[in-house]
């Protein structure tokens, strides 16, 4: 089982900790965090290593919108899943996250772990595995079947 690296980026350090806890507990994988208190801050950390991203929407200096899309500018970064994890329920910010910012999977808070595991369930394989894992070819192809079947 290879370790995930996960960027977790939300303003609250006790949200980010809840998220990587919730992970752990789950047991899908094993995950290598990186935390960023903000938007600026994880475009600050983020690289093409980053194997997926949990972001808050609402957070001072960048939101987590407007980081998603920056990421999805960025040249080979389409195969890189983006969960928004945020208190944000309306069915138009959803809308917006998705569509407009990039992200591929939407948790709200309070969230459960049967939730993050609903939104990882496509990503991580029985073993414990990134299913995004190997050449970036493979990836994309991936990634684009993944959205075929939305």
């Amino acid at each position: 089982m290879s370790k995930i690296k996960a960027l977790v980026v939300d303003d609250s350090k006790i949200m980010r900790s809840a998220v990587k806890r919730t992970l752990d507990q789950l047991q899908l994988a094993e995950f290598e965090y990186i935390e960023a208190m903000d938007g600026e801050d994880a475009l600050d950390k983020f690289s093409l290593e980053i194997d997926i991203v949990f972001v808050d929407w609402n957070m001072p200096k960048m939101t987590g919108v407007e980081f998603s899309k920056a990421v999805r500018q960025m040249e080979g970064t389409s195969h890189i899943p983006i969960i928004m994890v945020t208190a944000e329920k309306s069915m138009g910010k959803v809308d917006t996250a998705l569509n407009e910012g990039g992200a591929n999977a939407y948790v709200t808070k309070p969230f459960t772990a049967d939730q993050l595991f609903t939104a990882l369930g496509k990503y991580i394989d029985e073993d414990g595995n990134f299913k995004l894992g190997g050449a970036s070819t493979q990836k994309k192809s991936f990634f684009k079947d993944m959205l075929n079947l939305k």
